[in-house]
């Protein structure tokens, strides 16, 4: 008898260890464990509405907590769009990993895309328990100001393009050259 508890104690612990990704994270679930302060202007309320609007087939629209609209945009296993407000969008993508890290082959990467007129992004990535991990480790990012977006063909990466998010002299002296498109490729 004691053996049995002490074999379902066990087996208990194992699963609750390995269940995290033991059965690979979808991105509803990693989205609704977003912890707050990643997304400061919705609620857990909110992210919950964006999830059973898009399953009930409505437009995903909730009240943010500055008083605008914010709008999930798409939502599959791999990833979701989030129009946070009409200057900050989020895209999130689940990507794999050679070294599992919080026991999954999967890591979370997020682009942070802020300003309308001459937006820029920020790109970060993030365990399934979204502790952040270091970029430098998947993706070669530039210097420069850089609009970046996932690209899915033969290989797994980023496109990035030539961002304008300069200060109003510098931009005009710099209008006039070409912008650049880069691809990016992910490191597992």
């Amino acid at each position: 008898m004691v053996k049995e508890i002490y074999r379902a104690l066990l087996t208990a612990v194992i699963m609750l260890f390995t269940i995290p990704c033991g059965a690979q994270p979808k991105m509803r679930e990693l989205f609704q464990r977003m912890p707050a302060e990643m997304l400061p202007y919705l609620t857990e309320n909110s992210k919950l509405d964006f999830i059973d609007f898009l399953d009930s087939g409505m437009k995903a629209e909730v009240r943010n907590e500055l008083g605008g609209k914010s709008e999930m945009l798409s939502l599959t296993d791999m990833s979701a769009d989030i129009q946070v407000s009409p200057s900050m969008r989020i895209t999130m993508h689940l990507m794999p990993v050679n070294e599992a890290v919080d026991s999954c082959n999967q890591v979370v990467c997020l682009i942070s895309t802020y300003g309308k007129d001459s937006p820029e992004s920020k790109v970060e990535v993030y365990s399934v328990q979204w502790k952040p991990l270091d970029v430098a480790a998947h993706l070669s990012l530039p210097q420069e100001p850089y609009i970046a977006t996932f690209k899915f063909d033969t290989t797994v990466g980023l496109s990035l393009s030539k961002s304008t998010a300069l200060n109003p002299v510098a931009y005009e002296e710099q209008k006039e050259e070409l912008p650049w498109l880069k691809y990016i490729e992910w490191k597992p």
